[in-house]
């Protein structure tokens, strides 16, 4: 699956875009655990202490953000969605 990285998530991964390999239907709990597996550098950036998602990352299905679906890291993604990761910035 291709998962899109953002901002400073883009530097660690080296591209904006990368393939990842997960199961068709996965949640996107395997998701971001793929992500991680893939990209151990991302697991300061994406993960909290108790090894969720961290509340300063937003994950994305389709421009809608996990925290607003009704099955959270539990929805399942299939070929054709996108899956983004966007961390949390500030400006000014």
């Amino acid at each position: 699956m291709q998962i899109g990285f953002y901002a400073t998530l883009r530097k660690i991964v080296g591209a904006k875009y990368a393939e990842v390999s997960v199961p068709e239907g996965a949640s996107l709990q395997e998701v971001l655990d793929a992500v991680v597996g893939a990209y151990p550098d991302l697991k300061e950036e994406l993960l909290d202490e108790a090894g969720r998602l961290s509340r300063h990352v937003h994950l994305f299905v389709d421009g809608r953000s996990s925290k607003h679906l009704p099955d959270g890291l539990d929805t399942r993604v299939h070929a054709g969605q996108t899956v983004e990761f966007f961390p949390a910035v500030a400006g000014g």
